[in-house]
């Protein structure tokens, strides 16, 4: 009931998020996946060429990330969004017209970037500041457009291909992106201001929030440590933003990343997009391997949607309840036990049961990733603190492929290779358990404005 009042309660802010992660998949490799075939044919580049430039993309996109993305915490959101969209159009149209490999890799390399990894950022990230009660069912709101993209845009697509030639398929999509995407995205959240608004440091906020009181049904909540969090005791709002600096040294967020908690929560946060996207790419080695139809595993990516829907949706309130820290270090069991399960046997049987298991991971991995943020760095930093966080993620899942591959290639046998792979994730997640003892990390004083107190 509280997913269905939240609805009621924000429809427009909760659906803008919807809107950009779905619309995220059109940089998404499951939908770029589908033209390949028909781009090498065109362009003459063999599948192993393709993947190679794809891989050197991923990984560009991946460091342009954290540059780009710290800039939604000094830009008006709609803005953001509308300029992350108009150039996920362009990208589009570039790569429709792609008659050689370099003019293709500037197409793709912005799809790659405005797609899978600004919508993204903008959908989690514009959520994450805005919620704070329901901060956990907000998000599992707004990821619901990842599987709704994953469940009608491949049908979509394929037929677009086979009556407009890939071509005109992009240049379709950058049309719709233009014409419904970018007025749906201005008419959802452009007379909330809260929304909108760039996150305060200083004084400067209570004008914000005066304005926000006149322009929209929230307000931004008044000066107020987070929980947990001793205030800082302050003479006034500039003595604030001087112990603030004082904090960050004027670098972004350097006191996070200059912590012993951050470094041993990398590998949790890699581990996931590591595991499966290795695991996904070479699907057909393990089916060849274990002697099994590729069609179960294609098959089982129905019940892999249907268990990331639910272990979204069952993490929001978890997340509200106990806190995106306290749950963070177990997420990735579901997987751990999802590899054990695939490891131990050889029927077909088992692979319903492996991807489900898989999907609880990746669904309640959508949102808490992004929920932990605001855990950890003041509102003004979340922005700029997960776009570095994802990158880190990109990069691990495009390392994951040729790890598995150099592992498969030196002839290691499946069975070593999946229980090698549950016992570095139990390494991640012993390191993660010990991130959280005391001492390792403190939240700093968050002085400015919190989160708009949606629900």
């Amino acid at each position: 009931m509280e997913f269905f009042h939240l609805l009621r309660q924000s429809p427009r802010p909760l659906a803008f998020g919807a809107l950009h992660s779905f619309g995220s998949a059109f940089g998404q490799t499951f939908l770029i996946a589908l033209f390949v075939p028909f781009i090498s044919q065109s362009l003459g580049i063999n599948e192993t060429g393709f993947a190679n430039i794809y891989a050197g993309i991923t990984i560009a996109s991946a460091a342009a990330l954290p540059f780009i993305g710290r800039m939604i915490d000094r830009i008006d959101m709609l803005r953001y969004s509308l300029l992350v969209m108009v150039f996920l159009a362009a990208g589009c149209f570039v790569t429709s017209t792609s008659e050689n490999i370099p003019v293709l890799i500037a197409g793709l390399f912005i799809l790659r970037f405005a797609g899978q990894g600004l919508m993204s950022h903008v959908s989690m990230t514009s959520i994450a500041r805005y919620f704070d009660r329901n901060r956990g069912r907000a998000l599992a709101i707004a990821a619901f457009g990842f599987p709704m993209a994953e469940a009608i845009m491949p049908a979509i697509f394929l037929a677009l291909i086979a009556g407009l030639g890939w071509r005109g398929a992009f240049v379709t999509a950058g049309i719709v992106i233009l014409l419904v995407m970018v007025p749906l995205a201005s008419w959802l959240v452009r007379g909330n201001a809260g929304f909108r608004a760039v996150p305060a440091h200083s004084a400067s906020a209570k004008s914000a929030a005066a304005d926000d009181k006149t322009n929209g049904p929230s307000s931004i909540a008044k000066e107020q440590p987070a929980d947990n969090i001793e205030p800082i005791h302050t003479n006034n709002a500039t003595d604030a933003v001087k112990a603030d600096r004082h904090q960050t040294n004027g670098s972004p967020h350097p006191k996070l990343f200059r912590s012993v908690y951050i470094w041993l929560s990398i590998p949790m946060l890699a581990g996931q997009p590591l595991v499966l996207t290795a695991l996904f790419f070479h699907q057909s080695v393990i089916a060849s391997q274990k002697n099994i139809d590729l069609g179960w595993f294609a098959a089982g990516f129905t019940l892999f949607a249907i268990t990331s829907v639910i272990g979204a949706f069952g993490s929001g309130p978890l997340i509200d309840k106990f806190g995106a820290r306290r749950l963070f270090p177990w997420h990735l069991l579901p997987l751990m036990m999802a590899v054990i399960v695939l490891a131990m046997t050889s029927t077909a049987q088992i692979i319903p049961v492996y991807m489900a298991l898989a999907g609880f991971t990746t669904g309640f991995a959508t949102t808490l990733r992004t929920a932990i943020v605001p855990e950890l760095v003041p509102l003004h930093e979340i922005g700029s603190v997960r776009s570095s966080l994802t990158a880190i993620m990109v990069l691990a899942s495009s390392a994951g492929p040729p790890i598995y591959g150099w592992l498969f290639a030196a002839s290691v046998n499946l069975p070593s290779i999946l229980i090698g792979t549950v016992s570095a994730m139990a390494i991640a997640t012993l390191l993660s358990w010990l991130a959280e003892r005391p001492g390792f990390y403190r939240p700093p004083h968050m002085t400015q404005p919190q989160a708009a107190r949606v629900g």
